[in-house]
């Protein structure tokens, strides 16, 4: 089995075998996954970037190269997902959610099975699904969100969240219509005719946040409370654990949240040990969701931290690695997604948890509420 973008070595097996096999859960669920094809994004428009480490790793990755993925990485588990498309400036959101619905619905709801489905984009309306492979998947226990641009009415939104296997949106800031960078509040981008509706369905939000201070910014705590305030009904999970990579951004932002439940995280991206313990002792297992950010942790290596930045360490030849270790150090790195698991599953373990507690952070806490919204899916 090829993947296009990772090969797995003994170094890698040898890690699995001894720090990940005999922890991880018979069937797990990645709470944050991105899967995109090349053709949902317009070449002949420059998208805005960051300049942010994960453009130079990978490029677009199907359904089906992330269930391979999962197969080679995770040998004799059950993977589910709930899979987005990448937030490129230049995507085609439309498409890229009828993919997304198309691969992962199987037979399931009234517009299953490949049906033809249109959207409308840019002021044209398209075949959606024309751009889409053919698919053979009867895999009904994953599920998606839907890309959402900040300019759609909540009619427009509405057509997207009705696609068959999507249960929520995926907004971000970038996605704002003439997006050049700064600092924007929550609902410049998750306007509030958005919010109703997602409040209206008991839809899902995975929220990315804004601003360069992230949790640590008072702003972003606010918005998070006056959005739970306003909009009980909508399943809210922060993504990134907020964004918290480095400490003071969990210690500064985690207390204000603290008190309520109704406010979820996924733990992508998240290496950082510190923060894991945090995020555990202040929400509890019952909280968090396992997450893995693919496709960019195909890469080797590790973090280490220097106050508020974090620096990835990595044998991989990209123009931004210099902070570089000795050969023999590198010839030792496993994927990174293997490190980020072991960080998680160490501090749990670390803190007196065991296997109940996992199997939530793994699996069992996405499977109940991307269920839960199925089920109200229904009445959608």
């Amino acid at each position: 089995m090829v993947h296009p973008y990772f090969e797995l070595t003994d170094v890698d097996r040898r890690f699995f075998e001894e720090r990940l096999d005999p922890r991880l859960p018979a069937r797990i669920l990645d709470a944050h996954r991105h899967v995109q094809l090349p053709e949902h994004l317009d070449e002949s428009r420059a998208p805005f970037k960051r300049g942010a480490f994960p453009e130079e790793i990978t490029g677009p990755e199907s359904v089906a190269q992330a269930r391979l993925g999962y197969e080679i990485m995770f040998p004799g588990r059950e993977v589910e997902m709930l899979a987005f498309g990448s937030p490129a400036t230049n995507c085609d959101c439309a498409a890229n959610n009828a993919y997304v619905s198309q691969a992962l619905a199987g037979g399931r709801g009234p517009q299953g099975g490949g049906q033809r489905q249109t959207a409308t984009t840019g002021g044209r309306e398209c075949d959606a699904l024309a751009q889409v492979p053919a698919l053979q998947n009867d895999d009904d226990s994953s599920a998606g969100l839907a890309l959402s641009r900040p300019e759609w009415s909540a009619e427009r939104l509405r057509e997207e969240l009705r696609r068959p296997a999507i249960i929520g949106i995926k907004p971000y800031e970038r996605l704002i219509a003439g997006f050049e960078g700064g600092d924007v509040s929550v609902f410049g981008f998750v306007p509030h005719e958005h919010l109703e509706l997602l409040d209206e369905l008991g839809a899902w939000l995975t929220l990315h946040l804004p601003r360069a201070q992230r949790l640590a910014d008072r702003a972003n705590i606010d918005d998070i409370l006056e959005l739970r305030a306003r909009y009980p009904n909508v399943v809210l999970v922060i993504a990134h654990l907020g964004r918290s990579y480095a400490g003071r951004y969990a210690r500064e932002g985690f207390p204000p949240l603290a008190d309520d439940p109704g406010i979820l995280f996924d733990n992508s991206a998240v290496l950082n040990p510190a923060v894991h313990a945090l995020a555990l002792d202040r929400f509890g297992p019952e909280r968090i969701m396992w997450a893995s950010d693919q496709p960019v942790f195909y890469m080797r290596g590790r973090r280490r931290w220097e106050g508020d930045r974090y620096i990835n360490l990595t044998s991989g030849d990209y123009s931004w690695n210099t902070d570089r270790e000795p050969p023999d150090i590198e010839a030792a790195y496993t994927l990174s997604l293997y490190e980020a698991m072991a960080a998680c599953l160490d501090t749990i373990l670390a803190l007196g948890f065991g296997d109940a507690e996992i199997e939530a952070v793994f699996h069992g806490n996405a499977r109940r509420l991307v269920d839960d919204v199925l089920a109200r899916k229904e009445s959608w």
